[in-house]
């Protein structure tokens, strides 16, 4: 039984490092802010919630589980608000997206 518990919080925990790093190539490889910043959001909400899960199944129901349990449910609630109140200000300043990227990805 533990066998099953030890694979399954490693499947979650790598799972989750994937994520994190594939947001992390998004962040360089994308053109502009706003896409930059929905890899971020996307990233860091994937990513939290599958090593939380994971950390959550290696330590089991006792205390520290629920406070796993609750660091994954304020990340999930503040992480994407933080993302939209960041892209929200930076539209209402004026930020546009940067269209001479964008044409030079299409030539």
């Amino acid at each position: 039984m533990m066998e099953i518990r030890s694979a399954a919080c490693a499947l979650l925990l790598l799972l989750g490092l994937f994520f994190m790093m594939v947001s992390v190539k998004g962040v360089i490889k994308f053109p502009d802010f706003f896409s930059r910043l929905h890899a971020i959001g996307l990233g860091q909400s994937l990513g939290m919630g599958f090593c939380c899960l994971g950390m959550f199944i290696y330590q089991g129901p006792n205390i520290t589980g629920l406070k796993i349990l609750m660091v994954l449910f304020v990340s999930m609630l503040a992480g994407p608000i933080g993302t939209h109140i960041v892209d929200r200000v930076a539209f209402r300043e004026g930020l546009k997206k940067e269209e001479k990227d964008a044409e030079r990805r299409e030539a």
